[in-house]
């Protein structure tokens, strides 16, 4: 499973980026700022992980043009996770098995990375 995290102003918590690299085959990591408006949408994956804090709005921006391109493309690759203080819907609205709080889902990350479910 090749998987990209895109993350903007915070770090991905390592507990995270532990438990993701562990679900994967390989693990590429962008910053939001270094990537063009529609390059998201390029890049080669099975699975793209965004972590988003509050005030994350270009990471939010990208999360939301690709959930609607995996949607009109009836894939399920994203995976959208932000800390309990930053929670917030993406629109359009994301799968539950999308949509992760950390640390509070870490049970369901796990299911889902490690299970590959």
């Amino acid at each position: 499973m090749r998987t990209v995290i895109i993350s903007g102003g915070s770090a991905v918590p390592p507990k995270l980026r532990d438990l993701v690299q562990r679900g994967s085959t390989s693990l590429v990591e962008y910053r939001a700022a270094d990537l063009a408006d529609d390059a998201a949408s390029r890049l080669d994956a099975d699975r793209v992980v965004f972590w988003s804090t509050a005030g994350d709005t270009r990471v939010r921006a990208l999360a939301d043009r690709y959930s609607k391109k995996e949607a009109a493309e009836r894939r399920e690759i994203v995976v959208f996770v932000t800390p309990e203080d930053a929670a917030a819907p993406l629109s359009p609205p994301l799968p539950p098995n999308e949509a992760f709080v950390w640390p509070r889902d870490e049970d369901r990350l796990k299911m889902a990375f490690l299970t590959g479910a």
